[in-house]
């Protein structure tokens, strides 16, 4: 017979039901009070809920703004080439040539939805738009400040920029204004829409002009 004094008590174990979700004192047949179904030690760790995957998906889309911004300088940049393979003799036939291959790679990788073609058009733009923009303000106010680039550079670039049409000027500046507001952020509706209004009128130039 035991000796009442040397009996041992379990000291009492926490369970945890997983068929009802108890909490509470194991008992010796590890069932559980509420339910009479096995019970377990602990309850288990509940992992952090993960994002639903389309959110992640969303955030990595390629902007619908960016490849109609491809579309259209891809589509400008053939028309450019098909022009040049016309009429070779062009009087700007190398710069012409250099705005082609630009304009057709870069709406390439934007169709083929190449992230950082977006910020490389948007540089290429930018920094052409302030190249004519400073061109046409020197030839009105050339006293206004000291040309930093030499007489070659700039005659080069005269000719390069003047036209004997003053609105091929204006479709230009569209055209850049229009495809920057294509690429940069995530534009939709009324935005997607005005880039395009301002960057056809120059696509439909170069059409009729050197795809005819």
């Amino acid at each position: 017979m035991l000796d009442p004094v040397h009996v041992v008590t379990p000291s009492a174990e926490p369970a945890y039901c997983p068929s009802c979700e108890l909490k509470h004192t194991r008992r010796p047949d590890w069932l559980c009070p509420r339910c009479g179904m096995p019970v377990e030690s602990e309850a288990p760790i509940r992992k952090a809920r993960r994002a639903p995957q389309h959110d992640h998906e969303t955030e990595q889309e390629f902007p619908g703004g960016s490849r109609i911004a491809g579309a259209i300088m891809a589509l400008s940049g053939g028309a450019l080439a098909i022009g040049l393979a016309k009429y070779p003799a062009s009087e700007h036939r190398w710069p012409l040539v250099a705005a082609a291959l630009i304009l057709a790679v870069l709406g390439l990788e934007l169709l083929l939805k190449v992230f950082f073609a977006r910020w490389v058009a948007v540089v290429v733009a930018v920094v052409a738009a302030v190249l004519v923009s400073e061109d046409l303000i020197r030839h009105r106010l050339p006293d206004l400040f000291r040309d930093p680039l030499p007489p070659v550079a700039r005659d080069f670039l005269r000719d390069l920029i003047r036209d004997p049409v003053p609105a091929r000027i204006l479709f230009f500046m569209g055209f850049l204004a229009g495809c920057v507001l294509l690429l940069v952020g995530r534009p939709r509706g009324v935005r997607i829409a005005v880039g395009v209004l301002l960057a056809a009128p120059l696509v439909v130039e170069i059409t009729r002009t050197f795809a005819r």
